[in-house]
């Protein structure tokens, strides 16, 4: 019978487990801003021009395991016509959420 992910993971050390998160967290990152120019129609060179880069700047920004600031993030979403606003979950499972 097939483990499940939760199963595999419990069987694991602490530091592994944390290790692949942290790792599946910043491709996540960094596959939601290509998704977000692609959603809004826009290139990467679309948007070197708007924070006033190179379009290989773009590209490094969008790479897996890239630790952007959050400024830079900012001028990002901004150049792709949106806003950012960060949600942030406290321990008791409410949510505190505002704009950057």
């Amino acid at each position: 019978m097939a483990r499940s992910l939760e199963q595999i993971l419990a069987n694991e050390k602490p530091a592994v487990v944390a290790k692949a998160e942290q790792v599946a967290t910043e491709m996540l990152l960094n596959i939601h801003l290509a998704e977000l120019r692609e959603r809004m129609n826009l290139t990467q060179s679309d948007i070197a021009v708007s924070l006033g880069i190179t379009q290989p700047t773009v590209s490094d920004m969008e790479k897996p395991g890239r630790d952007m600031r959050l400024s830079t993030l900012k001028r990002y979403v901004e150049a792709s016509g949106g806003k950012l606003r960060l949600d942030v979950e406290l321990p008791d499972g409410t949510h505190y959420g505002f704009s950057v």
